[in-house]
């Protein structure tokens, strides 16, 4: 196998199955292997293509959760769309795109298929516990991404007014949900 392009432009310069290949496995092992739905595969996308490969910048991922956020569709496809596109244009987009989608689609039609002979297990204190700790490392993992953002998306005292009505809205409307 050749090795990894350490640069963009050195990946730009590969045929364009092969670009679109790397595009296709990355975002397959990003979904298939990240649990916690789009901002956990946002996080794990931005460790991948901006601090180990470096074919993007945090203003890149900052952009990107903008736009993904604004679009109707799954944040973790439309992320996949939007790296894609960056990386290698329309298919580059594509072949992402399909990498997301794949993983999942294949475990919903796994799960559904054997899900009766599964049930029992689900329900048992051991599984449920798991559950509780994937969700702290989904919070986790969503803190470090809103923290490695936040020196580029707030700005001055009228940001900071805006995160924290944001904040203390999201943090009542959770909790009104709740009671």
């Amino acid at each position: 196998m050749a090795a990894e392009p350490s640069s963009l432009e050195d990946f730009r310069k590969l045929p364009a199955m092969r670009r679109n290949w790397i595009l296709f496995w990355s975002y397959i092992k990003i979904t298939s292997l990240v649990i916690g739905g789009g901002y956990a595969i946002i996080s794990a996308a931005q460790d991948d293509f901006v601090t180990r490969r470096r074919w993007l910048t945090d203003d890149d991922v900052l952009e990107m959760i903008t736009i993904t956020q604004t679009v109707p569709g799954i944040l973790a496809c439309n992320s996949a769309i939007y790296i894609g596109w960056r990386i290698n244009g329309f298919w580059g987009a594509f072949f992402a795109m399909v990498g997301s989608i794949l993983p999942s689609l294949i475990i919903i039609v796994l799960i559904a298929a054997g899900l009766s002979s599964i049930e029992h297990i689900i329900d048992t204190p051991a599984v449920q516990g798991a559950f509780k700790g994937i969700i702290g490392c989904i919070v986790g993992m969503v803190i470090v991404t809103a923290l490695k953002t936040r020196r580029k998306a707030v700005k001055g005292i009228f940001g900071w007014c805006v995160a924290l009505g944001c904040f203390i809205g999201m943090t009542l409307s959770r909790f009104h949900r709740h009671c």
